[in-house]
Formats: C-alpha cells, structure tokens, sequence
C-alpha cells in the first residue's frame, strides 16, 4: 500500500488489514545507520571533536541495538 492510501485508514484494524507492521525504534535507528553506511552519508554531520571517540561507540551501540544513555554537561 502507497504512503497516501494510508490517509484513507480510520482504526487501527483498517491499519493491521492494510499489512502495516510496527518496527522497534532500535531496529529502525539501526536500519538507518545501515542505509547511511551504504549510501556514504554522515548521519552524524555538524557534530565536531567526537569523530575519534564518541561517534564510533554510539555507532556500535546502535548496530548491537543497546540501550543508550546520553550524559553530559548543560549550558
């Protein structure tokens, strides 16, 4: 089903019927991080001084599908 068949959809059943899966938002970051790599995309673009150390930790974080807890100073 095309994305603007799904406009005319009212419950949730009509949505179950149309074949509509739901996807874990691990699988679907992880999903992203794959495409990027294949595409040659910088998911990660406009974050600087964390190429070396951060990026690739949360990158494995993410293909492994771990939680992840972001700590870190405000303001």
């Amino acid at each position: 089903m095309s994305d603007n068949n799904f406009t005319r959809l009212k419950t949730l059943g009509d949505l179950r019927r149309a074949g509509y899966t739901v996807k874990p938002v691990k699988d679907e970051m992880r999903d992203n991080l794959i495409a990027s790599f294949r595409d040659g995309r910088n998911i990660f673009d406009g974050i600087h001084g964390y190429e070396d150390s951060v990026i690739p930790d949360l990158q494995r974080a993410i293909l492994a599908r771990h939680n992840i807890l972001l700590l870190g100073l405000r303001g």
